[in-house]
């Protein structure tokens, strides 16, 4: 004869299929200190990084600067509290964890390489948000660094070197350690820009060298004190040698003969394309007319 009610739970639990034995991992302290831990970060790192971010629609360079921080650190303190909440479990299967790591090392050796390319990156301090940057043919303004991968905002090339093309480049850290990194920060707001105007071989080129040279300086003029400070400024940073600021204009031909005007000036980086195009549309029409004049 049935006692009470209570005493039926299980059968009734059992008849209606609400089986809870699978629960019991959640009895486990380690599980639930590891559920809190992963929602604590979450939650702090959404809103450091949403009050670090403010109403503003676009990121100055110390604003991404801190976001990249807050979210390594985030990243790092929860991977570390990990490690410490599971470290009895972990020092129970040591022998086995020696295989599993190993296997683990070749499954995600790229996300390894990119870890220690991101280490690479903090210790060397090749270049630091802002900062214009080149590597493996991918050039572009470093907005976010993280510990897999490094955010650049793509930058154009030739006379639209300055200028933003649009697209966003995400590059693995991996390839700060096979390759090349060529820092362009100081170009940011003066570089010495070169570029070459060919015309057909018969023109005398000496009198379009000529006004090449008078019209230099007067299309630097307006930046010429702003240019020397910065100049200045590089050459103590860098502590070395660079280009002369004077203008320079040369005349050489190219391995089909023809007359080749090469030009170098130091001036703003967002003037550079339109002294380029006037320095090409008065090579142009000064050849044009001697050509006609003969």
């Amino acid at each position: 004869m049935p006692v009470s009610g209570v005493a039926n739970i299980p059968a009734l639990t059992h008849e209606r299929g609400m089986d809870l034995s699978g629960l019991t991992w959640l009895d486990n302290p380690s599980v639930i200190n590891t559920l809190s831990l992963i929602l604590i970060a979450i939650v702090a790192r959404f809103l450091l990084v949403r009050m670090i971010r403010g109403k503003s629609e676009t990121l100055s360079d110390s604003r991404r600067r801190w976001v990249s921080v807050v979210q390594n650190t985030t990243i790092l303190l929860a991977l570390l509290g990990l490690v410490y909440i599971w470290s009895p479990q972990l020092s129970t299967f040591a022998l086995s964890l020696t295989a599993f790591a190993v296997a683990t090392v070749i499954a995600t050796k790229e996300y390894l390489l990119c870890l220690m390319g991101g280490l690479y990156r903090t210790t060397a301090s090749p270049f630091t948000i802002g900062d214009w940057i080149e590597v493996q043919g991918l050039r572009g303004e470093v907005l976010l660094e993280g510990i897999l991968s490094t955010r650049l905002q793509e930058l154009g090339t030739g006379t639209r070197q300055a200028d933003y093309t649009g697209r966003i480049l995400v590059v693995p850290n991996s390839v700060f350690l096979t390759h090349t990194i060529f820092n362009e920060s100081y170009r940011k707001k003066y570089l010495h820009h070169s570029f070459t105007v060919t015309v057909e071989a018969g023109v005398d080129p000496m009198p379009i060298l000529a006004g090449i040279r008078k019209r230099l300086p007067a299309l630097c003029e307006d930046t010429e004190q702003l240019g020397e400070r910065y100049w200045s400024m590089v050459r103590q940073r860098l502590q070395t040698e660079l280009p002369s600021r004077e203008p320079q204009a040369g005349v050489e031909t190219t391995l089909l003969g023809k007359v080749a005007f090469v030009v170098t000036v130091f001036c703003a980086t967002a003037r550079a394309a339109a002294i380029e195009g006037e320095i090409t549309v008065y090579i142009l029409e000064a050849a044009a007319k001697a050509a006609a004049a003969k």
